[in-house]
């Protein structure tokens, strides 16, 4: 027996403690054991060893046979995921226009909605993807989503009439400036099964204002923080905050404010790298690269943010749970919808005319550039298949990942930060009862590594 090229190891109170990414579970070691662990691990003899120990580290995947090819199993399960066809997935823009004018925006926004004919031709999509599937999940997406809100509610209806009667489980969540997320749109909204709400503040008032004026210049921040209070009656939400070099300080001030609203415990906070994309088309991020952390800049900010937000009670410190294929871009079985039905597979594509795979009119025929998306390989890069992050990321961003400038922008912060994480997630842990033993993070994680 090995140990895997996939633990992390850190110490707390007396004791050490070890992760594991291919698995997802976290195992405490007493320090009475961690020498002749370590002394076996080293060669030495197995008896001194505790044999409830070693069970529990080849349960957990921290202790592997020594002929076992990590890589080739996390191949496997990003292979599986790729093509599996149990979960359909649909983003669909129902609207392209948007009443913000970001100046990060990685869009080429135009006003559109999404019209009927569209509208019919996803319709007809899902109705034949349900057959096989046993999950159907969309994101509502922009743009601004809201601006399509009767597109967005028709088809809604129309989604949960096709899963209930074919037996699917229909899910839905939203991706919105959180300006048009009133009272009256919230309750409709929930009342047509969307459970997950997505919106961002990029800072305190002043801060926001600047990053994420409307289009006439006018500030946002109060009539978005007026709705999120409508929105917490309703679904998850998640408030991120953008984050650059420019807005980064004022963080804290921030979640100051969201937890004087008495949002605390109601919502989860966390943020997001601002990225300079420029792909070709004329969007605002295309001049926004000076503002822009760097990969190493934004996990040491990813951190102490996540820090702050669990002082402050937005969220408990976590560690990622392994993954498959990570995204809608590299799954075969999921499809972005433009607003006027053109297909993309990566969000960061929408209203990109050069990364248009497709139309939702003939969506079984798709054109060459889907190549590239389904034949992108995290393991043939030397940097991924020799990363600890691995397992959680699978390769990261693909979008990043195939353009030479944001190349190192590709990964999830984990990759710099995971003993620090490690770290926070076993604090937090032995605060809890019950805590001796190995842990999985989820039960999901446990399926996912007894299958």
């Amino acid at each position: 027996m090995r140990p895997s090229n996939y633990n992390i190891w850190v110490n707390h109170a007396n004791a050490s403690y070890v992760y594991n990414g291919v698995s997802g579970a976290l195992l405490k070691i007493p320090a009475e054991q961690v020498l002749p662990l370590q002394n076996y691990l080293a060669g030495g003899p197995i008896e001194e060893c505790s044999p409830q120990l070693l069970e529990k580290m080849t349960l957990g995947r921290m202790l592997i046979n020594d002929d076992t090819d990590e890589l080739d199993l996390l191949a496997k399960r990003y292979t599986a995921t790729r093509h599996g066809n149990s979960r359909f997935s649909l983003t669909l823009v129902t609207s392209l226009g948007c009443n913000f004018a970001c100046p990060y925006c990685f869009e080429d926004k135009h006003a559109s909605i999404m019209d009927q004919s569209v509208q019919n031709a996803v319709c007809d999509l899902v109705a034949q993807r349900v057959r096989t599937a046993d999950t159907f999940h969309v994101m509502w997406y922009g743009g601004e989503p809201l601006l399509g809100k009767t597109a967005l509610l028709g088809l809604s209806q129309r989604f949960i009439n096709l899963c209930d009667a074919a037996g699917v489980d229909y899910s839905a969540q939203l991706v919105t400036n959180g300006y048009l997320l009133d009272e009256e749109t919230c309750k409709a909204l929930a009342a047509h099964r969307v459970s997950e709400v997505q919106v961002c503040l990029d800072g305190p008032p002043e801060i926001h204002d600047c990053m994420r004026p409307l289009t006439g210049g006018r500030g946002s921040f109060y009539r978005i923080l007026e709705n999120l209070h409508y929105a917490v009656s309703h679904f998850g939400v998640a408030v991120r905050m953008n984050v650059g070099s420019e807005n980064a300080p004022y963080a804290e001030e921030l979640l100051r404010i969201l937890a004087a609203e008495g949002f605390a415990g109601k919502m989860t906070v966390y943020p997001g790298q601002i990225v300079g994309v420029n792909d070709g088309a004329p969007s605002p991020s295309t001049t926004y690269s000076a503002g822009c952390l760097g990969a190493i800049g934004f996990s040491e900010f990813d951190l102490a943010f996540k820090r702050l937000a669990s002082q402050y009670g937005f969220i408990r410190p976590t560690v990622p749970m392994p993954t498959g294929a990570p995204c809608t871009a590299v799954r075969e079985n999921e499809l972005v919808v433009g607003s006027i039905g053109e297909l993309y597979k990566c969000v960061e594509s929408v209203g990109n005319p050069t990364e248009v795979i497709g139309s939702i009119f003939d969506w079984a025929n798709p054109n060459t550039r889907l190549g590239k998306w389904l034949t992108y390989d995290p393991f043939s890069d030397a940097e991924c298949r020799n990363c600890v992050a691995m397992p959680v990321c699978m390769g990261g961003c693909a979008h990043h990942a195939m353009d030479p400038i944001q190349y190192e922008n590709r990964c999830d912060s984990f990759r710099f930060n995971h003993v620090e994480r490690v770290q926070d997630f076993v604090e937090a842990f032995e605060s809890g009862p019950n805590r001796d033993g190995l842990q999985f993070t989820s039960q999901l994680t446990h399926r996912m590594d007894t299958r």
